[in-house]
C-alpha cells in the first residue's frame, strides 16, 4: 500500500510541477519545449520507480534508471541549446532533474519530505515575476545586507557552541546569536517594506513596519513632523498609534519563540493595550485616507553587522548582570533592573528575562516581568511625543501611548506583583 502512495504522489507532484511548467511555457513555438505537463509527471514516475527497484531488486536498477532519465533531460536541454532563439533557461532542466529526484525521494522513505519540496518548488516558479521585480528594487546595499544576513545565520550560528557558559553559566552562545538571527530577520523584512509605500497610507504602513525595527525611533521622527505644522496630522497620529501597537505585537512573536508556556498570560496582560492601539490606528487611518503627507523612508540597513555584534552583547551583559543581581538580592532588584533595560531596547529586556533561571519565578509574575520594559517604554514615549510634537498635537498622538501604559500596568497589578522563589 505505502509502494502505491508513494507512486501516485510522485504523478500527482509531476503533474503539479508539469502544470507550471506548461502554463509558462504555453506561447514557445512547437517542438521548443522541452517538457511539459505529461513529461514531468512521467519523470517522477520513473524516478519513483527507480527507487522501488533499488529497495526491491537492486540499487543498480535504480541507479541506472535515475542516470539514464537525467542523461536524457541533458541530452534534450542540449538540443534546445543548439536552436537559433535565445528564449532558453536553465531552469527546465534544473526542475526536470529535480523532479527525477523528488520521485525517488517518494519511494525510498522521504513520502512526506519530498511532498513538501514539490510544493515549494512549485510556489517558487509560479513566483518568477515577483521575484524578477523584487530583485530591480534592490539597491547594492541591500544586497550586502542579504549577504550579511546569510552570513549571520549559515555561517555563524551553526558554529556557535549550544550550552551555558561565562560568568554564572549564564550564557548560551547559540540562544543569544538566535534572538540576533530572529530580530534582525524581522527588521529586514520591515526595512524591505518600507521602501514600496508612499504617501498618506505610506506613513501609517510604513510607520507599522518600520516599529518592527524600532517604534522609539519611528515614534520620534513622526513626532518631530508633527511640530513642523507642514503635514496632515492625522497620518502622523495614526503612524504613531500603530506603531504602538506593533512593538507589543513584535514582543508577543518573541515571547512565543522563547517562552511559549508563559504566552498566554502575558497576551492577557498585554492584549487590551494592542487592540486599543490598533483601534486608534484604525479609526486614525480611515479618516485620513484621502489625505497627503511626505510618506517615511527608511534610513539605515538594519543588517548592519555592529548594531548586531552590539545587541548580543548589550543582552550578554545584561543576563549577567541580573545573575549577579539575583545573587546579590535575591531578585529584588531585577524587576528594576528589567524596566531599566525597556527604557532603551525592549528585545534586550525580553531576552534578558527569558534567560532567568528556571523556577525563580512562577508564571503569572514571569509573564509580568516579561510585559513590564512594555509599560516602560510606552510610558517613555508618551512622554517624548509631546515634548518632540508639541503640547497641542503631541499630546492628542500621546493618546494611545498613554491608554497602552496604563491597561499593562492594569494587568501588571492584577497579578500582584512579581513573586520571586
Amino acid at each position: 500500500m505505502s509502494n502505491l502512495v508513494g507512486l501516485l504522489a510522485a504523478v500527482g507532484i509531476g503533474l503539479l510541477i508539469g502544470l507550471e511548467r506548461g502554463w509558462r511555457q504555453r506561447d514557445e513555438h512547437a517542438g521548443g519545449r522541452i517538457a511539459g505537463i505529461r513529461t514531468y509527471a512521467l519523470l517522477a514516475l520513473g524516478g519513483a520507480l527507480s527507487g522501488l527497484l533499488a529497495l526491491n531488486v537492486s540499487i543498480w536498477f535504480g541507479l541506472i534508471g535515475v542516470t539514464g532519465m537525467v542523461v536524457a533531460v541533458l541530452l534534450a536541454h542540449r538540443a534546445r541549446l543548439a536552436e537559433a532563439d535565445d528564449n532558453v533557461s536553465a531552469t527546465n532542466v534544473v526542475v526536470s532533474i529535480l523532479t527525477v529526484l523528488l520521485g525517488l525521494a517518494m519511494t525510498t522513505g522521504f513520502l512526506r519530505e519530498a511532498i513538501v519540496a514539490g510544493g515549494v518548488m512549485t510556489l517558487i516558479l509560479s513566483m518568477r515575476e515577483q521575484l524578477h521585480g523584487w530583485l530591480r528594487t534592490l539597491s547594492a546595499e541591500d544586497v550586502r545586507a542579504v549577504a550579511i544576513y546569510g552570513a549571520i545565520t549559515l555561517v555563524v550560528l551553526p558554529l556557535l557552541p549550544d550550552k551555558n557558559i561565562g560568568p554564572y553559566a549564564a550564557l548560551n552562545p547559540r540562544n543569544l546569536w538566535l534572538v540576533v538571527v530572529f530580530v534582525t530577520g524581522l527588521s529586514f523584512a520591515g526595512y524591505w517594506a518600507a521602501k514600496r509605500v508612499g504617501d498618506a497610507q505610506g506613513t501609517i504602513i510604513a510607520a507599522a513596519i518600520g516599529a518592527t525595527y524600532s517604534s522609539t525611533a519611528v515614534t520620534a521622527e513622526l513626532s518631530r513632523r508633527l511640530r513642523s505644522g507642514q503635514e496632515d496630522p492625522l497620518p502622523l497620529r495614526a503612524g504613531i498609534a500603530a506603531a504602538t501597537a506593533m512593538m507589543p505585537i513584535r514582543v508577543s512573536v518573541l515571547v512565543a519563540v522563547l517562552l511559549p508556556s508563559v504566552m498566554l498570560p502575558f497576551l492577557a496582560m498585554v492584549g487590551p493595550a494592542i487592540a486599543v492601539a490598533l483601534l486608534f490606528a484604525v479609526l486614525l487611518y480611515w479618516r485620513a485616507r484621502g489625505g497627503s503627507s511626505k510618506a517615511m523612508t527608511a534610513r539605515r540597513n538594519p543588517f548592519d553587522i555592529w548594531p548586531a555584534v552590539g545587541f548580543a552583547a548589550l543582552v550578554g551583559v545584561i543576563v549577567i548582570l541580573s545573575r549577579w543581581t539575583i545573587d546579590q538580592y535575591g531578585g529584588r532588584g531585577l524587576s528594576i533592573l528589567i524596566g531599566l533595560t525597556g527604557l532603551y531596547d525592549v528585545d534586550a529586556a525580553i531576552v534578558t528575562a527569558s534567560n532567568l533561571p528556571k523556577g525563580l519565578l512562577d508564571t503569572s509574575s514571569l509573564a509580568a516581568l516579561l510585559a513590564l520594559p512594555i509599560l516602560v517604554n510606552s510610558a517613555l514615549k508618551a512622554v517624548l511625543v509631546p515634548v518632540l510634537g508639541g503640547v497641542r498635537e503631541g499630546a492628542r498622538a500621546a493618546i494611545p501611548l498613554i491608554a497602552s501604559a496604563i491597561l499593562i500596568a492594569i494587568g501588571i497589578a492584577l497579578t500582584n506583583g512579581f513573586h520571586f522563589a
